[in-house]
């Protein structure tokens, strides 16, 4: 697997993709503890896959893992995608935008007891959202590039 075949983007996506999946799957979202002059008696940590809202979550998991799928398989396999109306980009960008936009209403719905799980899978959803951008202006084509051909 050579990482040097990933353009810049393609590689910001899938770091920003991987360590966001860590973060929903493992780190505390929602982090309680109850005690009693300062000793923690019960400690409770809900990941961003539980609840409040893990249904925001999971999906926000499921678009996430879809868009690094994306880059693994069309970067290091020679399977051929199918065309969509969009281009890939533009697919790639709408599921970050998807994914950012899950986690701010997660987030939004739900703000008592907040851990540090949630304001770090907000930030790699921006930064998953920026490796997106980045992404569509690598695959558009530039204006001057395309040849016209007179008949």
């Amino acid at each position: 697997m050579d990482l040097k075949k990933l353009s810049l983007g393609e590689r910001i996506l899938g770091a920003a993709g991987i360590l966001l999946l860590i973060d929903l799957l493992f780190l505390p979202w929602h982090h309680l503890s109850v005690g009693i002059q300062g000793i923690s008696i019960i400690t409770v940590n809900r990941s961003g896959v539980s609840s409040p809202h893990a249904f925001l979550g999971l999906l926000a998991v499921l678009v996430t893992a879809a868009l690094v799928a994306h880059v693994v398989v069309s970067e290091f396999t020679k399977l051929q995608l199918p065309t969509l109306s969009v281009s890939w980009g533009q697919a790639d960008l709408i599921g970050a935008a998807a994914v950012a936009a899950l986690l701010l209403l997660k987030l939004v719905l739900k703000t008592d007891y907040l851990g540090f799980g949630a304001w770090l899978g907000l930030i790699l959803a921006g930064v998953l959202l920026y490796g997106a951008i980045l992404r569509l202006r690598e695959t558009q084509p530039t204006p001057g590039s395309q040849e016209t051909s007179i008949s």
